[in-house]
């Protein structure tokens, strides 16, 4: 399959193609990504500028971790968007955009895993 938003050759050779390494991480991926979302989530309907800009900084690091350079980008823009306050029906344009990724995200992750 060809992966719109992981790489898992990046996945793998950030992991040194440890196999179990790999498996715990997407693990944990799986289990915190839903989490850390919902929090952005919140955060985008409280309309909290500060608290968007946090939650949107705070996923991030993982979509490096990915390979998801493009998903990362667009958690830029948002926690930019959250710093200089930006009008609200625009950062939730970009959530819903951010959103949406993020749930085909974990779909190919969940993939990749079942991969042998």
């Amino acid at each position: 399959m060809q992966y719109r938003l992981i790489n898992p050759s990046f996945i793998q050779e950030s992991l040194m193609y440890n196999k179990e390494l790999i498996s715990q991480f997407l693990d944990l991926y799986q289990e915190q990504i839903p989490i850390d979302l919902n929090a952005l989530k919140e955060a985008v309907a409280s309309a909290s500028h500060i608290e968007i800009a946090n939650k949107a900084h705070h996923i991030k690091p993982t979509m490096d971790y990915v390979g998801a350079r493009t998903l990362r980008e667009k958690l830029q823009q948002l926690e930019y968007a959250g710093k200089h306050g930006a009008e609200i029906p625009y950062m939730h344009t970009l959530f819903l955009d951010i959103e949406n990724e993020i749930l085909v995200l974990l779909q190919e992750i969940a993939d990749y895993r079942r991969k042998p």
